[in-house]
């Protein structure tokens, strides 16, 4: 009886502990997107296209009370940081963030999304995606603080 109790229970909490595609539990997703984060990877539609991104040190911040700030270096060499808020959304599967202006990440990426899908939040690594024409763009970020 015990051990079909212990079997039921550890069942139910595989069930509840609902994941993202590419790492990390859901229920954790706020205490985890917290703090500030930078972006060591660009993929397109599957592929590594890191080498294609136009801006350096393109770091985002997500703060408590729903506070967002996004900072980076364009091609120009010229320095960019606004803010807005941020929320999780959908079964905690969906990122938005309401920044205050767009960018242009990529030669195939003039960020106007505000939605975007996450597939990998763990205390290091934060990894989201958005679709365009040109196909699915996943940036990829670890933690820095």
């Amino acid at each position: 009886m015990k051990k079909l109790m212990l079997l039921v229970l550890s069942l139910a909490l595989a069930v509840s502990c609902a994941k993202y595609p590419e790492g990390g539990l859901r229920k954790l997703a706020k205490g985890h997107i917290m703090g500030e984060w930078k972006m060591n990877a660009y993929f397109m539609n599957g592929f590594d296209y890191s080498d294609t991104v136009l801006v350096q040190n393109f770091t985002e911040t997500f703060n408590e009370g729903g506070t967002f700030e996004r900072a980076y270096v364009d091609a120009a060499g010229a320095y960019h940081s606004y803010g807005g808020g941020w929320d999780i959304a959908g079964e905690r599967t969906v990122l938005k963030v309401f920044a205050d202006s767009t960018y242009t990440l990529t030669p195939m990426l003039n960020n106007t999304a505000t939605n975007f899908t996450i597939d990998r939040l763990t205390k290091d690594d934060l990894w989201y995606s958005l679709e365009s024409s040109s196909g699915t763009h996943q940036l990829r970020f670890s933690k820095i603080k």
